[in-house]
């Protein structure tokens, strides 16, 4: 059993450890940059539940297929189809018209080239200075993997509690039985403690403000090179 109650509890040190040697490539050292995304090359396809498909964006998929390893940080939610009943899923960035790439310092301009990216996010150190890309701290893009990790988890446990609704309610239809607020909230119950120690919680308070300040430092030089 985790010994955790919920995602937030994880200490973070504890999930880069897990995660420790992912997404490298040949090189000892992952040198990350942002990306400003064209419009609409962020927009991932919607899955049926069920389907066995990455949902992954056009410029991600784009940037794969060049050889680059990109991390688009992203949530997924549910919605019901208006007509037809059943479920779908979305994915959606986090920074909306941004990601990241891992590239060494000859790659700029063929990363550039890629259909899907607008360009990569400059900076000036000095007036007049030649802008140059920005490299972001490998503790960084850890955090924003710890983040979308932990959204992932509340995906998840919101999904697992919606689909074991449901499975009761058909139960208590088919015998008959009348579906009533008592009933539902029991089936609340059944998940305060769930195997895997995942909650259905919001990302805490810190993982918030991150987001919020790594979105104002993208958009500021964003606007720096328009």
């Amino acid at each position: 059993m985790w010994k955790y109650r919920n995602a937030d509890s994880v200490p973070e040190a504890e999930f880069f450890q897990a995660r420790k040697g992912e997404g490298k490539r040949d090189s000892p050292v992952e040198t990350w940059f942002a990306v400003k995304a064209a419009p609409g090359a962020q927009r991932c396809p919607s899955m049926r539940e069920g389907q066995d498909r990455t949902g992954d964006s056009v410029v991600e998929r784009n940037l794969r297929n060049e050889g680059f390893e990109a991390f688009m940080p992203s949530y997924r939610i549910e919605v019901r189809h208006h007509r037809q009943g059943h479920w779908i899923e979305r994915r959606f960035p986090t920074f909306n018209g941004y990601l990241f790439v891992n590239i060494g310092p000859h790659d700029y301009r063929a990363v550039e080239a890629v259909d899907g990216v607008s360009k990569i996010l400059r900076f000036t150190k000095q007036y007049e200075e030649r802008p140059m890309p920005f490299e972001f701290p490998q503790e960084t893009i850890d955090r924003l993997r710890y983040i979308a990790w932990e959204q992932e988890q509340n995906f998840l446990v919101a999904r697992a509690r919606r689909q074991r609704e449901e499975e009761i309610e058909q139960e208590q239809r088919s015998r008959g039985k009348p579906v009533n607020a008592s009933s539902r909230r029991i089936r609340r119950a059944q998940f305060t403690d769930l195997g895997g120690g995942l909650s259905s919680s919001m990302s805490s308070a810190s993982s918030r403000s991150f987001i919020t300040e790594t979105l104002k430092a993208l958009n500021n030089m964003a606007i720096r090179l328009d």
